[in-house]
């Protein structure tokens, strides 16, 4: 014969109801969330304070990298002044004294250096364009350098 299992209790009419899941996040999350969203803004500030000094910086790591792979055809004049250039837009940077179409301009040819420098790319017309690219934003040339062209005359009718 088999053990006889006893009924379950019938359930209580007046007892207390089953617990709801809380929908949404917990208080733990919202916290978490509070925090690093302070700590975001904190860098972005940091960011904007300090974005001078970190174009400086990357512009020295560039230098290097540019000046270890300069093609033969460099001449000795040349990677004086490109350590002149170097040197005077960093400072002009640092200082915030840098219009934005030179600035422009400038990170443009950086980044065609950086691309090409490690392959071994790099031309001479490339340095040629990023040394006048840096002694524009350097300031180191001369006044009549930096105007733009005037237009030809137009013919007489």
């Amino acid at each position: 014969m088999e053990p006889s299992v006893p009924p379950p209790p019938p359930p209580r009419p007046f007892g207390p109801a089953p617990r709801a899941a809380r929908a949404g996040c917990g208080r733990p999350v919202w916290i978490g969330c509070g925090v690093l969203l302070v700590l975001l803004g904190v860098a972005a500030i940091a960011f904007v304070v300090k974005a001078k000094d970190l174009l400086a910086w990357t512009m020295g790591e560039l230098r290097t990298q540019v000046v270890n792979a300069l093609p033969a055809e460099v001449t000795a004049e040349e990677r004086a002044r490109l350590d002149r250039g170097f040197e005077a837009a960093a400072a002009k940077i640092r200082r915030g004294e840098v219009e934005l179409p030179a600035l422009k301009a400038l990170q443009r040819q950086l980044t065609l250096a950086a691309e090409k420098a490690p392959r071994g790319q790099l031309t001479h017309d490339d340095v040629l364009d990023l040394l006048s690219a840096l002694e524009r934003v350097g300031g180191l040339l001369p006044v009549e350098d930096e105007t733009p062209p005037s237009p030809a005359p137009a013919p007489a009718p």
